[in-house]
């Protein structure tokens, strides 16, 4: 195996070295040969390559976490409030078809009495 100490050319990539999307976990990995590396890990799993420093990979994975847990909250904020509307909206909906319900009920009412008065008359 080559050492990477010795070569003038050495990278670094982020790699998710866990499964999970929601909060993955970075690895800073160093290689010289791009196309190795692609051969190496699959696809999906590169994050971020070319950084001429470990520091600057280290970097730009916290970034990248940092971003990704706020969009997790965010959109955890998007679904409650879609949820407080949804309810907001049906609650009113059912009220206002009691209301109108109950104005049919009495308009109804109004009606028979209306037609009760008028064949006495």
């Amino acid at each position: 195996m080559k050492s990477l100490a010795n070569c003038p050319n050495i990278q670094y990539a982020i790699i998710r070295a866990s499964g999970t999307h929601n909060s993955p976990e970075l690895l800073i990995l160093a290689y010289a040969d791009e196309k190795s590396l692609r051969s190496l890990i699959a696809e999906p799993s590169i994050i971020a390559l070319g950084f001429a420093s470990r520091s600057a990979a280290n970097a730009a994975g916290s970034f990248r976490q940092r971003v990704a847990s706020q969009h997790v909250h965010a959109m955890s904020a998007i679904r409650n409030a879609n949820q407080r509307i949804s309810r907001a909206f049906h609650t009113g909906k059912n009220r206002l078809t009691h209301a109108l319900t109950y104005w049919k009920g009495y308009s109804d009412l109004f009606r028979t009495v209306q037609f009760t008065k008028r064949a006495r008359a």
